[in-house]
């Protein structure tokens, strides 16, 4: 997955086996990794997108699960998520493996109307068969970190564990009482790469599911401006003015970071509007001629801890 992966927890038994459960986490993240990883040539997902259209592949249920997914919150976010946006995002250069050089000039109007997103031309004709009808790149990088950590997360469950937290890249999901008996408690950071650690917002969580997107540390200029790895799958262009992050709360860490990459894609009015219709906790920062200001939906203040604000 490009990062590094955390777990704390607290030992149900004096005589927990923690290699034992190092092992399962290991091969259960190698799993994910051979279906889903776009950095390896062997896997599923690189198998399914150098495969021709019409060509029914099948695929485990973790494949299974990123399309189902996927499609609830393709749907739900009114296109602003798809992972069909493969071919774009190789396209701006933000893709694996990167170009030798960055792009110095414009993509040109028909390459990026030939490379914009088609998640309904992925079918899935039967259990455990994927099909796309159409040339195309899947890229589940926005939903298959916080995947990967609700999968994690079960197999620290598995193991006997009620208390625990586990991160995998900002991701994180968190299991029963933290170390002081309470919720764990979760700082959503500053995005800015200059005050890394510095934290906006505190959070107490208990069973919930945080993720976070942003824009401040990837992007690339081209004649002059700047412009963000978010990519609008409907028109096929980066998002002139994302905000700088979005954290979100969800029912799993998946939908939390599919959410997070949703709202980075859609305005305010509507991001907000979609907030509050699905039920969503979801802090934005956001940066206009220099000034930065926060919103959330009303979902959120019961997770905010009791000195949460600006610091």
């Amino acid at each position: 997955m490009g990062t590094r992966y955390h777990i704390r927890f607290q030992l149900p038994v004096s005589s927990f086996d923690a290699v034992a459960l190092q092992t399962a986490v290991d091969a259960r993240l190698e799993a994910l990794n051979a279906s889903l990883s776009t950095y390896r040539s062997d896997s599923l997902i690189t198998v399914f997108n150098d495969a021709l259209p019409g060509q029914v592949m099948l695929v485990d249920i973790d494949f299974q699960n990123m399309v189902r997914m996927s499609r609830h919150v393709h749907l739900a976010s009114g296109g602003a998520f798809d992972p069909t946006v493969g071919d774009l995002v190789n396209l701006w250069g933000f893709g694996w493996p990167k170009p030798e050089q960055p792009l110095i000039r414009m993509p040109e109007p028909a390459a990026i109307k030939a490379a914009k997103a088609r998640f309904d031309a992925v079918e899935q004709p039967a259990p455990g068969q994927v099909v796309k009808r159409l040339p195309l790149r899947l890229d589940f990088s926005a939903i298959a970190k916080g995947y990967g950590v609700d999968m994690i997360a079960q197999v620290v469950r598995a193991h006997g564990v009620a208390n625990f937290i586990v991160e995998i890249g900002g991701e994180v999901a968190t299991r029963g009482r933290g170390p002081s008996g309470g919720p764990w408690r979760i700082g959503i950071e500053e995005p800015d790469p200059t005050r890394t650690g510095r934290v906006l917002a505190r959070l107490e969580l208990s069973d919930a599911s945080l993720a976070t997107s942003g824009h401040y540390r990837n992007f690339l200029e081209i004649e002059g401006r700047r412009y963000s790895h978010v990519i609008d799958p409907v028109s096929g262009y980066p998002v002139p003015d994302p905000p700088l992050s979005v954290s979100v709360l969800a029912s799993n860490v998946a939908l939390a970071d599919a959410w997070a990459t949703a709202f980075m894609v859609l305005d305010e009015s509507r991001g907000l509007a979609l907030a509050e219709e699905n039920q969503l906790a979801v802090y934005w920062v956001f940066e206009r001629d220099g000034v930065r200001r926060t919103q959330q939906s009303s979902y959120l203040q019961p997770y905010l801890a009791p000195e949460a604000g600006a610091h």
